[in-house]
């Protein structure tokens, strides 16, 4: 009997091991079946990101040619670098017209790069009445020039119904 109880515990044993390394096995497979539905999942979105990232480019791609002599009438509006000569003078021009005492100058430059137009920085300064820096700023941007304003300081002077002004900004040209 005491080879049968033998006989017995190994062939328990065996099976208790067998059973172990079944149990060990299968959640080796669990864990890494779940790491690579994880990796799918991730690269079944990544697939659909880009797949709608490639319609949207083709639709900008098609409007962008329709586009394309837009870009080439835009370009033609700036005036070119030669005429801005005559900004100085016309914005002095529009200030007398709302009678204020206006000095311009140019600052510096930036050339056209990349499809992007090139600009020119200037400086305004300038003494009158407060409507009448509004009404000059609107007939600023309203000139033929293509002019940001980046900044306008007034300055009200003692007696109250007189204003300095310093500006700066950019024109643009082709």
């Amino acid at each position: 009997m005491d080879t049968f109880k033998k006989q017995l515990l190994v062939k328990i044993l065996v099976a208790f091991l067998l059973v172990s390394a079944l149990v060990v096995l299968t959640q080796l497979s669990a864990s890494d079946l779940k790491r690579n539905s994880t990796k799918i999942q991730d690269q079944k979105t990544e697939l659909a990101f880009r797949i709608r990232a490639t319609g949207q480019l083709a639709f900008l791609k098609a409007d962008s040619e329709k586009a394309q002599p837009l870009f080439n009438s835009l370009a033609s509006i700036l005036p070119p670098k030669d005429d801005l000569i005559n900004l100085g003078k016309s914005v002095v021009e529009i200030g007398k017209n709302y009678r204020l005492d206006i000095g311009f100058t140019f600052g510096g430059e930036n050339l056209p790069a990349g499809g992007a137009p090139g600009f020119i920085s200037f400086g305004i300064t300038g003494a009158g009445g407060y409507t009448d820096f509004q009404k000059f700023l609107k007939d600023l941007e309203r000139s033929r020039y293509y002019i940001r304003i980046n900044s306008v300081d007034l300055i009200r002077q003692p007696s109250g119904t007189s204003y300095n002004i310093i500006a700066d900004g950019q024109v643009f040209y082709q």
